[in-house]
């Protein structure tokens, strides 16, 4: 009988023919549109049509785009506070700031770590990993009383849900872009694939700062629903440099 390590790796190897196959097409044009478009590219040149957002992108497989010249760190996952109904919103609406184009309307798009503060505005924000109550926390503090605002934070339950569910194996696959004629093209290479060592490396990451949070707290841009909050999305990042200290290389 199979067990869920031979099952796995029949999966990795046909994505390995797949990706390849990708590969030999060289240049194809982007399916997408914006800072997702490589990925969204890559999930229909495989056939994937629903995206299960909280699960992996190819039968128990999680696809992540790299760009040659990206300075930006791996995105993990994605996920809002859990303790409080609305925290989200309530950090937009003290902490956030003018949006450039629309000052009327606020935004948070902030990247926060545990080894540094980040000043925005009135606050300095961290991340502090708070093993007592088994929580990961945003430490927002005022500037000129010095105050704490800790309400705010991430389960470790639901955290070791989300990346476990999520990040178990992953494959990361290289990319080029050019623009020719209006006209966005995609060149797919040298993949690898990767198995996740644990829950207790990734906090260790997080208090590394290896690990940081990304905030994109916006409004609608669209006619019908402009100037209603939204969440593009609260995402769980590591640095590129980092990838080995989170995951095993598997090897072919």
């Amino acid at each position: 009988m199979l067990n869920e390590n031979d099952d796995i790796m029949k999966e990795i190897k046909r994505l390995d023919v797949e990706l390849y196959k990708i590969q030999c097409r060289n240049w194809v044009p982007s399916l997408g549109h914006g800072s997702g478009a490589a990925g969204k590219t890559l999930e229909e040149l495989l056939g994937k049509n629903e995206d299960r957002y909280v699960l992996p992108d190819y039968n128990g497989i999680e696809l992540k785009t790299r760009s040659d010249y990206s300075a930006y760190p791996v995105h993990l996952f994605s996920c809002a506070f859990d303790n409080r109904p609305l925290e989200m919103q309530r950090l937009l609406k003290f902490a956030g700031y003018p949006d450039k184009k629309y000052p009327e309307f606020r935004v948070f798009n902030v990247r926060v770590n545990a080894v540094s503060d980040k000043k925005v505005g009135k606050f300095t924000h961290r991340i502090y990993v708070n093993y007592e109550k088994e929580e990961v926390e945003l430490r927002v503090k005022y500037s000129k009383s010095g105050d704490f605002y800790t309400k705010m934070s991430w389960s470790f339950m639901e955290l070791k849900s989300r990346l476990l569910h999520k990040m178990r194996y992953v494959a990361i696959v290289n990319v080029r872009k050019e623009r020719v004629k209006e006209q966005d093209y995609f060149r797919f290479y040298n993949h690898s694939f990767y198995k996740l060592k644990g829950f207790d490396e990734f906090l260790s990451l997080i208090d590394s700062g290896d690990i940081s949070v990304s905030f994109k707290l916006t409004y609608y841009h669209s006619d019908e629903r402009f100037g209603e909050y939204q969440d593009k999305g609260t995402g769980f990042e590591v640095s590129y440099e980092s990838i080995l200290k989170l995951f095993d290389k598997i090897e072919l």
